[in-house]
């Protein structure tokens, strides 16, 4: 009997230790008469919780104004807590408590939010973070090309002009992108894969890249052109340098020269042309659009 005690005691121990104790949080709603409301996430250590075990918590100088756990958005396939907020005057500051029950913790959201009646955040595809650590906000594209296709690019602001062979087929381009950390990108509200999805580029693509936190939607506009180069030299002699002109019909294009792999200088098509002047004799290589052409500048007495 005392064996039986003992194990039944152990298990308790190890059933305590191992799901742990949910906080007792709980609000009464009757006590107030203004709510605001949050649709979010709850994130910890960079995991989102989708467990309905987890709860995030709303706090007024101490006292729980609000609970929510995870529940599962089958339209959106994402895990959603929808988080009302009771009180009773505006502009009190409410802070935020997260309970992550697969290791039993309680983690503290750095941002808060003042109360204002009848305020919503968030919604079912830009969703309010309640993070700790905070996400991050970013909303860049970093870098983007085509998969097995060789290009060029400019990038000014939120615009990117990518520019391929005349000839290519533009209609269905495998993209490849680079996004500020946890940031995703979109088509409207389609996320995209990098490297495996299809688009049609024949018109200007708008794109929208969702920060980590969800707190920023930043619009980016992607062009493909198609363009032609052609390259012409004159060699250096003893009383000037060498000079080769670049002629390409995408005004804009960035033409960047380079010599024993080093890059040595970028420039700008304008009119049509550009042109590096006073070089030195050597082999060089010019790249702008999709073309690329080794060129050779010899001394000539």
């Amino acid at each position: 009997m005392r064996n039986y005690i003992h194990i039944t005691m152990l298990l308790f121990i190890i059933s305590s230790t191992v799901f742990g104790q949910s906080p007792d949080w709980s609000v009464n709603e009757n006590k107030f008469q203004y709510t605001m409301s949050f649709e979010g996430f709850i994130n910890v250590d960079g995991k989102s919780l989708t467990s309905s075990s987890d709860k995030v918590a709303a706090f007024v100088n101490g006292e729980c104004r609000g609970i929510a756990s995870p529940i599962y958005v089958q339209t959106e396939k994402k895990y959603v807590v929808y988080l009302t907020v009771f009180s009773n005057t505006d502009n009190e500051t409410v802070n935020f408590k997260i309970y992550d029950a697969a290791n039993n913790s309680v983690k503290n959201v750095e941002k808060t939010k003042v109360f204002e009646n009848n305020k919503h955040y968030g919604d079912l595809f830009q969703s309010y973070s309640f993070a700790s650590p905070a996400l991050k906000s970013e909303a860049e594209i970093t870098d983007l090309s085509f998969k097995d296709l060789k290009t060029s690019k400019t990038i000014q602001g939120s615009q990117i002009t990518l520019y391929v062979s005349k000839g290519t087929n533009v209609s269905a381009l495998n993209t490849l992108f680079e996004l500020s950390p946890g940031a995703k990108l979109f088509i409207e509200t389609t996320n995209k894969i990098s490297g495996s999805n299809t688009v049609d580029f024949t018109n200007p693509v708008q794109f929208q890249v969702l920060s980590e936190d969800q707190s920023v939607v930043k619009q980016w506009t992607v062009t493909v052109k198609l363009g032609n180069a052609v390259f012409y030299k004159k060699d250096a002699v003893c009383y000037a340098g060498g000079v080769i002109k670049v002629l390409y019909d995408e005004n804009d294009a960035k033409a960047d020269l380079t010599k024993d792999g080093v890059k040595i200088s970028t420039q700008n098509i304008q009119n049509g042309q550009t042109v590096f002047n006073n070089l030195e004799a050597g082999k060089y290589s010019v790249s702008v659009g999709s073309a690329t052409k080794e060129i050779v500048i010899n001394q000539k007495q």
